[in-house]
């Protein structure tokens, strides 16, 4: 749920946060998400500089699509770079949103004739929670079991680059922001005290951080998913791909 948290990073500074870290830690994947990532003004540096700091892995951009349009020169910077843009369809049989969805739709198949890598991935309108409430009446779930938590969590492999330090997953990276804008209750306490791993930490420490499952901050999130709403399935890509080439 949007928190009404905002910012942006430079390119120069997560230049200096790649660096410390692309030489000793290799990803399959790297996901450059907000937020809303095309919301950045420099979404298409960010494509570039991502690419020549780790050239083997796997790169996508996971955006709503509704501020593609500011950035032209996206689609040759995925094609260049071999990286690729997941617009997520979020809907609930809402004609509005797929109105408004229409020209992100035809701005896809634009790009995918001029060869960028892009692809349309159904989501749903219901997330999966990771905290109870909203804003200074957020309290963690407390189920007193981690290795259930960690077994449920959608984000147990989101390694997260934070402030240039790795961050175990994004609940944690950006709990401290909520803490800081919010008056969160005592109950956060325990999980505040979350450290995240520096670049200059020596090769133990950083095997044990990518080694290590559940811990104790893991008790913050649900042992079973939850959801912050009941919601029905999306239609399917079939039904957008039906609306839009006829």
């Amino acid at each position: 749920m949007n928190q009404g948290h905002s910012g942006k990073v430079s390119l120069e500074t997560t230049s200096e946060w790649y660096d410390n870290w692309n030489k000793r830690v290799l990803p399959k994947r790297i996901t450059l998400m907000g937020g809303e990532p095309s919301l950045h003004p420099d979404l298409t540096e960010f494509v570039y500089l991502t690419r020549r700091k780790w050239p083997n892995s796997y790169i996508e951009i996971v955006s709503n699509g509704f501020f593609l349009h500011r950035h032209p020169d996206l689609a040759v910077a995925l094609k260049e770079t071999n990286t690729t843009l997941a617009v997520s369809v979020h809907d609930d049989s809402n004609p509005d949103y797929r109105n408004k969805f229409e020209p992100i739709y035809r701005l896809m198949k634009d790009w995918i004739t001029k060869g960028a890598p892009v692809e349309m991935r159904p989501s749903v309108v219901h997330w999966l929670a990771q905290y109870k409430g909203f804003g200074d009446k957020m309290e963690p779930f407390e189920d007193n079991n981690p290795k259930s938590s960690w077994n449920a969590c959608v984000s147990r492999l989101c390694v997260q680059l934070h402030q240039g330090k790795l961050w175990k997953c994004p609940a944690l990276a950006y709990l401290p922001m909520q803490a800081e804008k919010y008056n969160l209750s005592e109950k956060w306490d325990p999980y505040l005290k979350y450290v995240p791993l520096e670049h200059t930490c020596d090769d133990k420490e950083l095997k044990d951080f990518f080694t290590r499952k559940e811990e104790s901050f893991c008790s913050m999130c649900p042992a079973t998913e939850q959801y912050f709403s009941p919601s029905n399935p999306l239609l399917p890509v079939s039904y957008w791909k039906k609306k839009y080439d006829t």
